[in-house]
């Protein structure tokens, strides 16, 4: 193994002692790990996305058990006015027994909406305002995403407009070499 990795040190250190490989193997791996951070970049967008999908879900699922606790406390709300209404509207022959009855369905009720109440305070405190942080955060995390693979667009467009210039000059260099070349074969006596 240490005669495995002397020798690619060698080789390593041979191919880049040659002006054209050094600059070949610079190119190549850049180029490489540019399409490679893309497609990171890519599916990290792709995941982000998603988790975005699923908060958005949660949280609609967390504002329609919401809507129903309010739902709920309304109508608990409701019985209550209308046996406080009953109650007020009783004759003044009722007997004492019914009126007792009456107020403990009543206490009863008041209860209820307390309870009812209770719930639709502490699920909007937490489970709700979960869902909407959690949902603010996957936005969050999608612009990222999304800023990062185009910030390594970018990175990829120059490499490839520099690969491009650079190739213009060498052809233009190759034509100014060909034109001097041609210069100099001039025939003496002519």
């Amino acid at each position: 193994m240490r005669y495995f990795l002397a020798g690619t040190c060698a080789t390593i250190a041979q191919t880049l002692s040659s002006r054209v490989n050094r600059r070949n193997v610079t190119e190549l791996p850049m180029a490489y790990n540019l399409a490679v951070l893309l497609n990171l970049r890519r599916s990290a967008e792709k995941e982000a996305k998603r988790a975005l999908g699923e908060a958005m879900a949660a949280r609609v699922r967390a504002e329609d058990e919401q809507q129903r606790l309010d739902s709920a406390s309304e109508l608990a709300r409701h019985a209550l006015e209308q046996e406080t209404k009953k109650q007020a509207a009783a004759t003044a022959a009722a007997v004492v027994a019914d009126a007792i009855l009456r107020e403990r369905y009543r206490q009863r009720l008041g209860a209820a909406l307390a309870r009812a109440v209770g719930k639709a305070a502490q699920h909007r405190q937490g489970p709700l305002q979960l869902a909407q942080a959690t949902e603010s955060a996957a936005a969050a995390r999608v612009r990222q995403a999304k800023q990062e693979r185009q910030a390594i667009e970018k990175l990829e467009a120059r490499r490839v407009a520099d690969q491009l210039t650079q190739k213009e000059r060498r052809a233009e260099e190759a034509a100014g070499d060909w034109i001097q070349a041609s210069r100099g074969r001039r025939k003496p006596g002519g």
